[in-house]
C-alpha cells in the first residue's frame, strides 16, 4: 500500500507537469502571441467605440465607463489626456477605488488650454487616440484573458492529480482483491479436498507471505495423510506377515506339545528333540513380539522418559564391550576403538540398551562374518559419536526388509535428543549415532 501511494504521488506529480506545459503553450499561443494581443485589443476598443457612439459617453463620466468595464472580462482601461487621468478602472480594482482616485486625480489637476498632443503622441496595440462626447482623449488598454485559461487550469490540474492517485490506489486495491479472491478460491479448494492445489505467493508482501503460510498448512497436511497412509500400510503388512508368522510356529509348537504331552515319542532321544523344537519355536515367536514391539514404537504415541544421568564413557563402553563379545563368540572379528572422556549423557537406560540390540542383532543377521566390524566411539561438538562399520553380506541383500528395525532406532535417538543415520556405499553399510553431552552439574547441584 505505501509503494502504491508513493507511486500515485509520483504520477500525479507528473500530471501536474503535463498540465502545467499544456498551460504554458496554450497561453503562450492563444493568449501571449501578437496575433492573439492585437485581436483581443482590437475586439476592446471596438466595443468601447460602439458603446461611447451609442450612449454620447464623455471621458470625463466614469459611471457610464464603470457600466461598460463592467461587462469586459479581465480589462483593464485608462483615459487621460495632457492634464490628468480622467478614468481608471480594471477587473482587479473596484469602482470605489477607481473613483477616488478620479476624484482625487480631478482635485490636483489644471485646466490647460491643449489637452492633447495627437503629433506627440505615439500610437500602437495598446495606446490610441479615442473620440468621445467631449472630445478626443488618449486611451491605454489592456485585456488579461489568460487568466480565466489559467483559472480553469488550476483546477482541472487539482482533478487530474486527485484522480491520478485515486486510480492508482483503486487499481492496486482491485489487483489486490484479484489475488484475495483468487488466494480464497485456492483455500477453498485445499479445504474441500483437493490438496494437489499449490499455492503460489506471486509477490513477496503480506499476502505472500500468508499464501506461503497456507502452502506450508497444505504440505504438512499431505505429509500428515502421507504418514497416516505409511502407517495404515504398515500396520496391514505388519498384520498379516505376523498372522502368517506367528501361526506357523505356533502351530508346530503345539503339535510338539501334544506329542509330548500324550507321550508318543519312542524314546528320550525324541522327546529331547521335541523339546528343542519347541524351543526354537518359543524364540521364533519371541523374536516376532520383539518386531511387534519395535512397530508400536514407531508409529505409536511416545510418552516421555525420565532421563538419568550417566557417564558416558563407562555406560557406553560396558554396553559396547558386552555386544562386541557377543558378535565375538558368533565368529566375528571386532575391532573396537572407544575414546570417550569422562562426560556425562542423560538417557533412559532401557532405550539404550534396545538401541544396541537392534543394531547388533542386525549385524548378526546382515554382516559377513570373513570380514572385520569396527566400532568407534569419540566426542565431537559436544556429542558423543558412535559409528559401526560392517560389510554387507552378500545373501542378505536379497532379503526385502521395511527397515522397521532401522527406525526404531531413529525413533529411540530422537527420544534423546540425538540424531541416528545410516549410508550403504557399495559393500559398506555405516551406522553414527549421535548423543548430546549433558552439561557439568555445578557444585551447589551436586550438593543438593
Amino acid at each position: 500500500m505505501a509503494f502504491a501511494l508513493i507511486l500515485g504521488i509520483f504520477l500525479a506529480f507528473w500530471v501536474c507537469v503535463m498540465c502545467i506545459w499544456v498551460e504554458s503553450s496554450v497561453t503562450a499561443y492563444k493568449y501571449q502571441s501578437e496575433e492573439a494581443v492585437e485581436k483581443n485589443l482590437n475586439a476592446l476598443y471596438d466595443s468601447l467605440e460602439t458603446y461611447i457612439e451609442e450612449n454620447d459617453v464623455k471621458g470625463t463620466d466614469a459611471e457610464a465607463l464603470s457600466q461598460w468595464i463592467r461587462t469586459q472580462n479581465y480589462a483593464y482601461i485608462s483615459i487621460y489626456d495632457n492634464d490628468k487621468t480622467t478614468f481608471e478602472s480594471g477587473w482587479w480594482m473596484s469602482e470605489d477605488i477607481a473613483l477616488e482616485e478620479k476624484e482625487s486625480q480631478d482635485e490636483e489637476a489644471a485646466e490647460s488650454d491643449q489637452r492633447i498632443d495627437e503629433d506627440s503622441f505615439t500610437t500602437d496595440v495598446y495606446s490610441r487616440i479615442i473620440e468621445f462626447e467631449d472630445g478626443k482623449y488618449y486611451v491605454y488598454a489592456d485585456v488579461y484573458a489568460e487568466y480565466e485559461w489559467h483559472r480553469l487550469m488550476v483546477i482541472v490540474t487539482i482533478i487530474l492529480c486527485f484522480l491520478t492517485l485515486l486510480f492508482t490506489i483503486l487499481i492496486y486495491n482491485w489487483k489486490l482483491l484479484k489475488r484475495i479472491g483468487l488466494l480464497r478460491s485456492n483455500i477453498q479448494k485445499v479445504s474441500d479436498g483437493a490438496l494437489n492445489q499449490q499455492l503460489f505467493p506471486l509477490r513477496n508482501d503480506e499476502l505472500g507471505a500468508l499464501a506461503v503460510s497456507v502452502e506450508n498448512m497444505r504440505t504438512s497436511i499431505i505429509q500428515k495423510h502421507q504418514n497416516e497412509k505409511e502407517a495404515w500400510e504398515a500396520n496391514q503388512q505388519l498384520i498379516t506377515e505376523m498372522s502368517h508368522d506367528i501361526r506357523t510356529p505356533l502351530t508346530s509348537m503345539i503339535g510338539y506339545l501334544d506329542i509330548i504331552e500324550g507321550k508318543k515319542y519312542n524314546n528320550e532321544e525324541e522327546l529331547d528333540r521335541y523339546v528343542s523344537a519347541c524351543r526354537d519355536k518359543a524364540f521364533q515367536l519371541k523374536d516376532l513380539s520383539d518386531k511387534l514391539f519395535q512397530y508400536f514404537l514407531v508409529y505409536g504415541t511416545q510418552e516421555e522418559k525420565d532421563m538419568e544421568r550417566f557417564d558416558a564413557s563407562i555406560l557406553l563402553q560396558q554396553i559396547l564391550m558386552e555386544q562386541s563379545a557377543e558378535l565375538y563368540n558368533q565368529g566375528y572379528d571386532v575391532n573396537l576403538q572407544f575414546n570417550v572422556p569422562d562426560v556425562d549423557i542423560k538417557a533412559d537406560l532401557s532405550g539404550l540398551q534396545r538401541l544396541f540390540n537392534n543394531i547388533f542383532s542386525n549385524l548378526q543377521k546382515y554382516a559377513d562374518p570373513k570380514e572385520k566390524v569396527s566400532v568407534y566411539a569419540f566426542v565431537e561438538d559436544k556429542e558423543v559419536v558412535l559409528k559401526i562399520e560392517n560389510t554387507i553380506l552378500e545373501e542378505s541383500k536379497k532379503v526385502e526388509s521395511n527397515k522397521i528395525g532401522l527406525k526404531t532406532c531413529e525413533k529411540i535417538c530422537s527420544i534423546h535428543g540425538g540424531m541416528f543415520s545410516y549410508t550403504e556405499e557399495e559393500q559398506k553399510f555405516i551406522v553414527k549415532i549421535s548423543l548430546p553431552v549433558a552439561e557439568k552439574r555445578t557444585v551447589q547441584q551436586e550438593d543438593v
